[in-house]
């Protein structure tokens, strides 16, 4: 395989103004690097990636940190983060934090020692003290990471308004809802909270249930589903991402309950787990490969010493029409 000695010598230039043109790194004339470019084609020239990093004092890697592989959301969205990561030439290291401790922290020193070139994360920060020692850029899907860190998000307030017109339409009179409990104020609380005051201001009843946000087994799912089901058996409708009310449509047909003739069920994600029930769920759809591309797109901003990225990008929502309401 030919190295960069031979593009250098095939062109008739030397080996450094062949690293300035491949590298972009300082001014080669429009004819000499036609000729460059003609011998790298010629000589099937690949360039040595993992040099040319160590060059710029880069290593070509993102992290990007989610919750759980295994939730679809997550593998949805770690799937359209890799490729477009690959578009720009970069590579994903990856990882969970599910019974994972201190993975963040690990990630972050591993950033500090120059493994990776920033981080995409979609989990709750680590402490005050240890964000202080972040120097690279990090991007945050739907997680409060602080000031300066850029947040990408859905339209919570239409997906909200979204979810309320349904049960608002269907006559629902008693709603419950299942959402995870934290205790740092997220983007996606808003989506909750825009809906039961518009539920509320309507004369409709709601029902918050927490529910461990960082806890996603399907085992603990069905839990969770039987014993709200249990304490308020008197609701005609269920609010819950897809994956909670795709197994409250489990639970409710075990215990002879129609969907949607005596339960209600509206789900928010839209993975295409929803089709696959029947009747397939009715759910607001968010826009997992737009969110991916804004994450990727805007660390590459980031890394290109942009001080113009916006604080806060959100990404549209749509409803997709079951019959489960």
């Amino acid at each position: 395989m030919a190295g960069i000695r031979e593009v250098a010598a095939y062109a008739g230039v030397g080996v450094g103004t062949v690293s300035r043109a491949l590298n972009k790194t300082g001014y080669v004339s429009e004819e000499t690097r036609k000729k460059i470019e003609e011998a790298v084609k010629v000589l099937n020239y690949q360039p040595n990636e993992l040099a040319r990093n160590l060059y710029r004092n880069k290593s070509g890697v993102i992290g990007v940190i989610v919750p759980d592989l295994e939730n679809p959301f997550f593998a949805k969205f770690m799937k359209y983060t890799e490729m477009e990561l690959f578009r720009y030439g970069y590579r994903a290291l990856v990882c969970n934090t599910i019974e994972i401790s201190n993975r963040v922290e690990e990630l972050i020193d591993l950033m500090e020692k120059n493994v990776m070139d920033g981080l995409i994360v979609g989990v709750d920060p680590p402490s005050e003290k240890i964000l202080k020692r972040v120097k690279k850029p990090i991007v945050s899907m739907d997680r409060n990471w602080g000031k300066g860190i850029p947040i990408i998000t859905s339209d919570n307030k239409k997906g909200a308004q979204l979810i309320a017109d349904q049960i608002i339409q269907a006559g629902c009179k008693k709603i419950l809802t299942l959402e995870g409990k934290t205790y740092i104020h997220h983007p996606f609380e808003e989506r909750g909270l825009g809906m039961k005051q518009i539920l509320n201001k309507n004369g409709i009843s709601v029902i918050s249930a927490e529910v461990e946000w960082n806890v996603l087994s399907y085992e603990y799912y069905m839990w969770i589903v039987e014993k709200y089901l249990d304490l308020f058996d008197d609701v005609d409708a269920v609010y819950a991402g897809d994956l909670l009310a795709v197994a409250c449509m489990a639970v409710v047909k075990k215990r002879g309950i129609r969907v949607p003739e005596d339960l209600k069920i509206i789900g928010y994600d839209g993975l295409d787990l929803g089709k696959l029930v029947s009747p397939p769920l009715t759910t607001v759809k968010q826009d997992i490969p737009k969110m991916a591309k804004c994450c990727v797109d805007t660390i590459m901003r980031l890394l290109d010493g942009d001080t113009h990225v916006e604080e806060k990008q959100v990404c549209d929502v749509e409803l997709i029409k079951g019959g489960t309401i």
